[in-house]
């Protein structure tokens, strides 16, 4: 690359990151804001509200770097133009080759980009949310419970406790609602067992009692034991749906179902949107000096809202079952690339024409 195309890139790479960052920012405010909601209720940590906001904004890096790059070097072509500079190095004799170059060197960096944070970075990231967030649902977990205090157990329990005893919650009264009917329990001693299935029981001991209440308000004991022994079910397996997201390329391979094809083609063509769309932005880019390029940004927008729109509509029916596998997710890039092609075709096919 020589000083004319390096030059050329760094009027392209200044709006490119500013979008790239821009578009950071607003995500990430959104992940965060949102898991700080859940850190109300399940009383998260910091760290853990801002390594669930990472994960979640590091699998949008696939849609925001090739959409960034789209943006940017809209923008970027368009102040080369106004500034004459495309001008100059027509007159020059230079043409468009430094342009392209440029525009092309930075699209294969996003496209090996891209292919890293599919290939590499979504599986793991994928494996690591759900783990996360399995051990983050709401559920019943007496090592939350603070005494003194009342704590949300899951949907259907709240606890309170007047100490603790270790692992062991001593003198307590806890509340159960289903949608049928509303329960209190009162013992001298809870204590939690989890099994290796990921299944909980709660061990209620010493005087235990419960009550049915009722919508008026009364109440009527319903049981008195010495001992009680409540069991929930192991949590939820992830969906197929989602699983298949933290599968390996290989494992994708192996499996082979319309999910998993969804998924590769995913992984594929999201890198390879990297340069269909910096050769859009090539066929777009060129402006009318006097208008500005206000117009061609907010073309450039909805077209680029637009193309990730209908990826994600493909995927959705490819995961359906209601279309085909091939070209599956692939329609996008090939209704999209013929029409870029034959647009700078005829836009480059005067000699010397500016971009």
């Amino acid at each position: 690359m020589n000083r004319l195309e390096r030059y050329v890139a760094l009027q392209l790479l200044r709006p490119i990151f500013g979008v790239f960052f821009v578009a950071l920012l607003v995500m990430l405010a959104y992940y965060f804001s949102s898991y700080l909601a859940d850190a109300v209720i399940e009383r998260l940590t910091i760290d853990a509200v801002a390594k669930l906001a990472t994960l979640k904004l590091g699998l949008f890096f696939d849609v925001l770097i090739p959409g960034a790059i789209f943006l940017g070097a809209i923008t970027g072509l368009g102040r080369l133009q106004s500034g004459y500079e495309m001008t100059a190095m027509a007159a020059a004799g230079v043409g468009r080759t430094p342009v392209v170059r440029a525009v092309l060197a930075i699209a294969l960096i996003g496209l090996l980009l891209v292919a890293a944070l599919t290939h590499l970075f979504r599986p793991w990231a994928y494996e690591t949310l759900y783990s996360m967030e399995g051990e983050l649902v709401a559920r019943v977990d007496l090592g939350r419970v603070e005494p003194g205090r009342f704590e949300i157990g899951d949907a259907a329990w709240v606890i309170f406790a007047e100490a603790r005893d270790g692992d062991a919650l001593v003198d307590v009264m806890v509340h159960q609602q289903t949608p049928t009917y509303r329960n209190l329990l009162r013992a001298e001693r809870l204590e939690q067992q989890t099994a290796v299935d990921g299944s909980i029981a709660l061990e209620f001991s010493g005087n235990v009692r419960s009550w049915r209440l009722q919508q008026d308000g009364a109440t009527d004991l319903v049981g008195s034991s010495e001992r009680l022994r409540v069991q929930f079910d192991p949590p939820a397996s992830v969906e197929p749906s989602r699983k298949r997201r933290a599968l390996s390329f290989e494992q994708l391979l192996d499996a082979a179902g319309p999910l998993e094809w969804g998924e590769l083609q995913w992984r594929t063509l999201m890198p390879l949107s990297v340069p269909v769309l910096a050769l859009l932005a090539l066929a777009i880019a060129r402006i009318e000096p006097r208008h500005g390029q206000t117009s061609r940004v907010l073309l450039a927008t909805l077209l680029v809202t637009l193309y990730f729109a209908a990826i994600g509509t493909l995927a959705n029916r490819v995961d359906a079952g209601t279309m085909s596998i091939w070209p599956g997710l692939f329609w996008a890039p090939l209704v999209v690339l013929p029409l870029v092609l034959g647009r700078l075709w005829r836009s480059w096919r005067g000699p010397g024409a500016p971009i």
